[in-house]
C-alpha cells in the first residue's frame, strides 16, 4: 500500500482514523505532552535549509478536513531529511469535523521527523477561535476537557515563522504593520500564550490586498490589510524573495499579490464542504540550493471533496 499508509506510527494512526477508531485518551496526551515539548524547543522563526535536489512543500489551512489532509500527503509523499520536508502553515483545526484526527497526524509527523516536519502557528491555534468555530467542542465530546487542555499546550508552543533558505518567509497570516520591522524581531517573540499582539497578531492575522499603503480588514479587531508597497518594502529590508502565506480561500487553490512577492496557499480544498475552491500546495525546489528563485516555485492544485460530515460517534466517551 502507498505513503501515506504504508509502515510506521503515522501510517497506524492514519488507519485507525480512516476506520474512524479514535486512539484513546492516554496515548492521545502522551503524544501531544511529546510535541508540546518538541515545539517548545525550537525558535519562534524556524530555519528550514532545502539543500540542492530537495524539496520544501508549504500546506495551507486543512481546518478539520481529514480527507484534503491525505490528498496533500500524497501529492507531497513521505517526508525525510534533507530531501523531501513538510511545512504545515498553520490553521489546522476548526470547522471541518475532524480537527483532532488531523491534528495528532500532523504531531505524529513532527515527531517522527523532526527534521522534515515543520508547523507554523495559525490565527485558529487559539483557545478564543475553538471556542467560537468547533474544535473545543470536538475534543471534548471525541475525549474530554483535560486532552483538549493538551492540545492548547501544542498551539501555544508553535512557531510563528519560517524562513526558508534565508530567502523566503512563510507565515499563516500576513506581515507586520509596523516600518522596519526585521526578522530578528519575528525571533525575539515570546511564545507560549494566547496573548498575541504586535508582530504576533499580525503574523496571524494579516491579509493582503492589492492596493497600496495599510488599510483596516473588514474582519475587524484591529487587523490590517498591507498592500504590495509594504510587501516589497518588508522584503527588501529583509532580503526576501517573497512570503508565502495562507489564511483566507484562494479559489485556484494560490494567488499572487500584486507584484508577485505574496503567495496565498490554501489548502482545505471545498472548504467547508461547499466554498468549491480548490486545494493548493506549494513546492520549492532551489535546483543548485542556496537563495530561492522566482523559477524554484511551483503549485499543485487538488479537488475537494463533496461534503463535510461529523465523524464522531453520538454516544458519549469515558472522561478523565
Amino acid at each position: 500500500m502507498a505513503w501515506p499508509f504504508s509502515g510506521g506510527l503515522v501510517s497506524q494512526l492514519l488507519a485507525r482514523c480512516i476506520k474512524y477508531d479514535l486512539p484513546p485518551d492516554h496515548e492521545v496526551k502522551q503524544l501531544l505532552g511529546q510535541a508540546a515539548s518538541h515545539f517548545a524547543n525550537l525558535p519562534s522563526l524556524v530555519e528550514a535549509n532545502v539543500p540542492a535536489g530537495a524539496t520544501l512543500h508549504v500546506i495551507g489551512d486543512i481546518h478539520g478536513q481529514f480527507e484534503e489532509l491525505i490528498s496533500v500527503l500524497r501529492i507531497c509523499g513521505p517526508p525525510a531529511a534533507g530531501r523531501n520536508i513538510l511545512l504545515f502553515n498553520g490553521d489546522f483545526v476548526d470547522r471541518g469535523h475532524r480537527s483532532a484526527e488531523v491534528m495528532l497526524v500532523i504531531c505524529a509527523l513532527a515527531l517522527e521527523a523532526k527534521d522534515a516536519v515543520f508547523l507554523n502557528r495559525g490565527n485558529h491555534e487559539t483557545r478564543a477561535m475553538n471556542r467560537a468555530y468547533g474544535f473545543e467542542e470536538e475534543a471534548i465530546l471525541k475525549y474530554s476537557k483535560s486532552v483538549y487542555e493538551s492540545f492548547q499546550a501544542v498551539f501555544v508552543q508553535l512557531p510563528l515563522a519560517t524562513l526558508v533558505n534565508q530567502s523566503v518567509l512563510v507565515v499563516h497570516g500576513g506581515l507586520p504593520a509596523a516600518d522596519g520591522v526585521k526578522l530578528s524581531d519575528i525571533a525575539a517573540v515570546q511564545r507560549g500564550g494566547d496573548l498575541l499582539v504586535g508582530v504576533a497578531h499580525d503574523l496571524l492575522w494579516a491579509d493582503p490586498t492589492d492596493v497600496d499603503g495599510l488599510h483596516p480588514s473588514p474582519r475587524g479587531g484591529g487587523i490590517r490589510l498591507f498592500g504590495p508597497d509594504v510587501t516589497a518594502r518588508f522584503c527588501d529590508d529583509n532580503d526576501l524573495l517573497c512570503c508565502i502565506r495562507s489564511h483566507e480561500v484562494a479559489m485556484g487553490g494560490y494567488a499572487w499579490q500584486r507584484g508577485g512577492r505574496c503567495v496565498t496557499v490554501f489548502s482545505a480544498a471545498n472548504y467547508v464542504g461547499r466554498v468549491g475552491n480548490l486545494g493548493a500546495v506549494c513546492h520549492i525546489r532551489p535546483p543548485s540550493g542556496g537563495r530561492i528563485k522566482p523559477g524554484d516555485l511551483s503549485f499543485t492544485t487538488f479537488e475537494g471533496h463533496a461534503e463535510l460530515r461529523p465523524s464522531w460517534p453520538p454516544a458519549p466517551r469515558s472522561r478523565l
